[in-house]
């Protein structure tokens, strides 16, 4: 963003800033008294006061900041970051709020803004600091309420702490600025994480709500990317609520929206084929599985797919592909470990296939090792799956797939967007 833009943000009203308020309060001791469980002895001090020092330069009314801060603040705050054990990697953030305690009615609040911020990745890049993560990106957006994107930021961090309560208040703020501001990029994200705070609750209608407004800012305003992530967003709550007209529909649209070489088509494709899959489309979806596989190289997300692949091979009886995959879920099990989360489904996923061929010992092995990770984990759903796929095992009676009804017309449009996913993710891996 550039200065002048930066500036602008930066003055809100005072309407605008007191939609915040009650994201930054809390239960603690005292404002910002979390910090101080975080980041260490001395540097958590210094950031707790910091922090405290950037909110009441926030909260206070421009016209009252002259002598809000005793004379010396700026140069106490220096002595503290030369003497504490402060990372060299956040020094150069913390000189960005000097010249507010040494003249807080010269105060810059772009420049406070952008140092809180820069405070807040650094301890968001920790992984142990979410508190104080929170607290400086709500600290930036405070200092500048009329930009969308740090309120966004700030709820984004929120969100990912479970606080779900506090990135609501953020991502309301970011939309309505959006729209003052005649942002209509982050007037539609915003409205996006909103559907998306929401679906991470289970609150799945109010998920819906938001996604068809940010569809429908999208689409007035032309912003295709965003008309992608509301379809795609859709197609995820419509396969949760079992509507299985509204996932093909919207998986066909995300798709358009997007364009075939876009870098969310993994993704898509990935949600498009687990759907299928789970309808009994296998050799729909095993295609689009294997298409996916060289997009996936990390551990975690490559063992999931060649989970299904294994499954979609055994209910398609393609035995080569089935074993190749068998081999290297193993594998890659082996190398992730019993803290892996990602393992028992994929290994439930492969018993399915096995039972399908008529795999029986294999079957066995794959649940019981997945029902010994999950029984450690207490993941009381994947124990359930495991015990049930474990007796039809036992019993040598492995369920036929279920084939759903579909008319020519449908399963023809849903052949036609598995080869488009198939072409696109061909293109994609081939371009990296």
């Amino acid at each position: 963003m550039k200065r002048s833009q930066r500036e602008a943000a930066a003055r809100g009203s005072t309407h605008l800033l007191r939609l915040s308020l009650p994201a930054v309060r809390s239960n603690e001791y005292f404002e910002g008294a979390d910090i101080l469980a975080e980041a260490g002895a001395v540097p958590a001090i210094l950031l707790c006061q910091v922090y405290r020092g950037v909110m009441a330069w926030a909260l206070t009314p421009a016209a009252e900041h002259e002598g809000l801060f005793p004379p010396g603040a700026g140069a106490e705050t220096r002595r503290l970051v030369r003497e504490s054990a402060v990372p060299r990697e956040l020094r150069p953030a913390l000189e960005g709020v000097y010249g507010m305690f040494d003249d807080p009615a010269g105060g810059d609040p772009p420049a406070i803004a952008d140092a809180c911020t820069r405070i807040g990745e650094w301890a968001d890049a920790r992984g142990d600091a979410p508190a104080t993560a929170l607290r400086f990106m709500q600290a930036a957006a405070t200092c500048a309420p009329n930009d969308p994107r740090l309120a966004y930021r700030a709820g984004y961090v929120a969100r990912r702490r479970a606080s779900w309560d506090v990135a609501e208040m953020w991502f309301r703020h970011s939309s309505t600025v959006g729209r003052r501001n005649r942002d209509w990029d982050a007037h539609a994200t915003a409205y996006l994480a909103l559907g998306n705070n929401y679906y991470h609750q289970g609150r799945y209608a109010l998920a819906k709500r938001e996604h068809a407004k940010a569809l429908r800012v999208s689409r007035r305003h032309g912003l295709q990317e965003i008309q992608g992530r509301a379809y795609h967003d859709l197609l995820a709550m419509a396969i949760l609520t079992g509507d299985t007209a509204g996932a093909e529909i919207n998986a066909r649209k995300a798709f358009r929206a997007y364009g075939p070489r876009h870098s969310n088509i993994p993704t898509l494709a990935h949600d498009t084929a687990y759907f299928w899959h789970e309808h009994g489309h296998f050799g729909r979806a095993l295609r689009v599985f294997r298409a996916l596989l060289p997009h996936f190289t990390h551990a975690d997300g490559r063992i999931l797919v060649l989970g299904s692949i294994g499954r979609g091979a055994g209910e398609c009886g393609l035995r080569d592909v089935f074993e190749e995959a068998w081999s290297e879920v193993w594998e890659l099990a082996r190398q992730l470990g019993d803290a892996a989360t990602t393992v028992p489904p994929a290994m439930l996923h492969l018993a399915q296939g096995a039972l399908q061929l008529g795999e029986w010992t294999r079957a066995e092995s794959a649940i019981r090792h997945a029902h010994a990770i999950a029984s450690q984990r207490g993941e009381t759903d994947v124990l359930s799956e495991a015990e049930r796929l474990l007796e039809a095992t036992l019993a040598q009676a492995a369920s036929a797939p279920v084939h759903p009804v579909s008319s020519g017309a449908a399963a023809a449009e849903s052949e036609a967007l598995a080869d488009d996913l198939v072409t696109s993710l061909v293109a994609l891996a081939g371009s990296r």
